[in-house]
């Protein structure tokens, strides 16, 4: 009698084995592992002053969200810059359909994705931003690498002060009617349109300094939007020493505009450029 009970407690115990291993080979053949390659992260570093050089970005990131529910697959998948494989994602995801979101990025400011159409950086930073998004359907078929190009996702908004930065000065802060820190990821442009607030120290080495460049980076909405920028000289204490509004400023997604002119004088008149290329398209490696 114990026989018989010990064989068929066996018998189910070794079916049950037999199905969680069927569950499993199940699963690994409803998977599939994609390869996707980032193939122009060498980008022109456009937050310095010599546009000239070219950096590899910082960090690379990939979200993977349901297509269906912009629920995220998985966690963001972040990628710095030297690490082994840079530049290369691969991702093993089950037979549906998903919302791929690729973002390359300058700086230290820690990257928050919570959907695919809301994209936002530690401390309201808007750094050099590159996106990319697409769909994808995971099916039985074998996926070929897919190569990913990553474009320009902000626009700027540059001052040029011409005449030397008078003692007292120590932040120049930007403040912007429009824009955002927000980005959407999946198309490319601003997640809304609240605006921005941005500060730069002036170290003591800037003061009786000419042609000092500031520059505010904005995520903007798709096309041309011309929107009031203003511009604040304060003193350690907060207290605003100079202002300057500049109005109906044409931004634009990978364009650099530019105003020059005497900041500090009492008759200030700026001279206005506009650079809708930016730089020559972004250099791709194969």
């Amino acid at each position: 009698m114990k026989r018989k009970v010990w064989f068929h407690v066996a018998v189910v115990f070794c079916l049950g084995l037999l199905a969680c291993q069927s569950d499993d080979e199940k699963f690994e053949e409803a998977s599939k592992e994609v390869v996707f390659r980032v193939v122009n992260y060498t980008q022109y570093n456009l937050d310095e002053v010599t546009r000239a050089s070219a950096d590899v970005l910082d960090h690379l990131v990939l979200g993977v969200f349901d297509a269906e529910s912009n629920a995220m697959v998985g966690s963001l998948i972040t990628q710095d810059k030297g690490a082994d494989g840079y530049g290369t994602f691969k991702v093993k995801l089950p037979v549906g359909q998903y919302r791929l979101v690729f973002l390359g990025y300058v700086g230290s400011s820690t990257c928050n994705m919570s959907s695919p159409t809301l994209v936002t950086f530690a401390n309201d930073a808007v750094p050099t931003t590159f996106s990319y998004s697409t769909t994808l359907t995971v099916g039985h078929d074998q996926i070929e690498a897919q190569n990913i190009v990553l474009k320009r996702a902000f626009g700027a908004f540059r001052v040029t002060l011409t005449d030397v930065i008078p003692s007292g000065v120590a932040t120049m802060r930007f403040r912007s009617v429009g824009g955002s820190t927000k980005l959407n990821g999946q198309t490319g442009y601003a997640a809304d349109n609240s605006g921005r607030t941005f500060s730069v120290s002036i170290p003591t080495s800037y003061i009786g300094k000419e042609d000092v460049k500031l520059t505010l980076n904005l995520f903007l909405p798709e096309g041309e939007t011309k929107m009031s920028i203003a511009l604040d000289a304060l003193d350690s204490d907060g207290t605003v020493l100079r202002t300057r509004t500049f109005t109906d400023v044409p931004m634009m997604v990978n364009r650099l505009i530019n105003y020059s002119g005497a900041f500090f004088s009492n008759d200030f008149s700026a001279t206005v450029t506009v650079d809708d290329e930016w730089e020559s398209e972004p250099t791709v490696n194969f």
